[in-house]
């Protein structure tokens, strides 16, 4: 069995972010995963980054490698705030970063994983096992779409969820219902209308919230009042974006309470001339029951209690996610059992790592830990230094104890022979 000292498990902006301070740090790993394939595969053609221009770059450990520095090298012409910042350019970024920065990828994706003797064992899709001290789960959302219960007994065909979608051809002439009134909706509406869908979106909200249109000749002052923070203007924004390891000296309920009431359901400034007037959205919409009949889906949809019957071709669940580590179902029983996790929920050391000792979690779901910021990809400003430290210095820590220290004799002569 091969051997190495951490094990990344995804490709995304933030394992690819730790992954360059690990590189930098000198410290033996490998990440799992397809670079940038949430971005690339599941999401649409045209959709713009929700996120402005400066607020979305991977973080490396040197500078020339920002999206600024991309835009450059490019002849893109930037813009920190306002640019209209498509997802191609930004994958074509990230892959660049990835390219330039990170070497140890592997494009396999973790059967199993669990603990031997305190050491983290994977059997992989190549067929090939790992062994290595420490793992971080870099997975983004993946596997935590949340379908309401009366979409979720649909059949598959007729009902799927807003991370799903590449190319949309397939929505030209089709009656298509999405269901939430955030920017997965609004934005994943725009584009089906575009190619030709007939589009009706169903928002719980009473009112669609848009987000400003940013001003990029702010003066000095306006600034000063109401800075950029990465995941939004002013002084609130700014500190959350900024000192994470504030946020998680709150209370444990405070955070989760403050991570799902702000920052919510909202359209960027960029979108709404492409939904007001040309979509229809129906505000304050509750579906009470759903049904295929005639090879069509039947929603039966109330507002103010006024029930009224829509059909289509096929339902999205714009409906967000929830975290929940116990879905991600590579990970051993004993694993999800000793992570004492709450409603799903891992809390987080300040170094990011689990109540499992060498397990770390980055990204959306150390969101509850760390605060809203983890959502997005400016998070990994903090995220990736800070982890990537803690592991270095454990790593010198260790370097005069084998990786086979410890284990029984069984398990040296698998790891031993494995490594020949």
């Amino acid at each position: 069995m091969a051997a190495t000292d951490t094990v990344i498990i995804g490709a995304g902006p933030y394992g690819l972010s730790l992954a360059a301070h690990l590189n930098a740090s000198g410290v033996p790993h490998q990440i799992f995963g397809k670079p940038m394939q949430a971005w690339s595969d599941f999401m649409p053609p045209g959709m713009l980054m929700r996120s402005e221009a400066f607020a979305s770059s991977l973080y490396a450990p040197q500078r020339g490698y920002s999206m600024k520095d991309y835009c450059a090298h490019k002849g893109i012409r930037y813009q920190p705030v306002g640019m209209h910042l498509s997802r191609e350019t930004f994958v074509e970024y990230a892959l660049w970063f990835q390219q330039n920065l990170v070497s140890q990828i592997r494009t396999v994706e973790v059967l199993d994983m669990h603990r031997v003797e305190g050491k983290f064992h994977f059997s992989l899709s190549d067929g090939s096992s790992l062994v290595a001290r420490r793992a971080v789960l870099a997975l983004g959302l993946k596997g935590f779409e949340r379908i309401p219960m009366v979409l979720d007994r649909l059949p598959r065909e007729y009902v799927s969820h807003s991370c799903e979608y590449g190319n949309l051809d397939w929505v030209r002439d089709k009656d298509i219902v999405i269901v939430g009134g955030g920017q997965s909706a609004l934005g994943l509406a725009a584009l089906m209308h575009e190619v030709g869908g007939r589009i009706r979106v169903l928002a719980r909200e009473r009112n669609v919230t848009w987000n400003r249109t940013p001003n990029s000749t702010r003066g000095i002052l306006s600034k000063l009042l109401k800075p950029e923070g990465g995941i939004g203007q002013g002084w609130r924004a700014h500190i959350i974006a900024e000192y994470p390891f504030l946020f998680r000296e709150l209370r444990q309920q405070l955070r989760k309470e403050v991570v799902n009431s702000t920052w919510g359901p909202s359209g960027a400034w960029w979108l709404r001339d492409r939904v007001v007037d040309r979509i229809e959205v129906s505000l304050g919409s509750e579906v009470r029951h759903a049904a295929v009949e005639n090879g069509r889906v039947v929603l039966r949809v109330a507002v103010d209690n006024q029930e009224s019957q829509i059909e289509a071709n096929h339902v999205i669940a714009a409906t967000g996610f929830k975290t929940d580590m116990s879905r991600h179902v590579f990970l051993s029983n004993e694993i999800v059992q000793s992570m004492s996790l709450v409603d799903g929920v891992p809390e987080l050391t300040r170094n990011f790592e689990t109540a499992v000792r060498g397990l770390y979690v980055i990204g959306p779901a150390s969101a509850y830990s760390f605060g809203p910021v983890m959502r997005f990809v400016y998070g990994a400003k903090y995220a990736a230094p800070h982890v990537a430290r803690h592991i270095s210095r454990l790593y010198r820590q260790d370097a005069q104890t084998p990786l086979t220290a410890g284990c029984s004799t069984a398990t040296k002569t698998t790891i031993n022979q494995a490594g020949r």
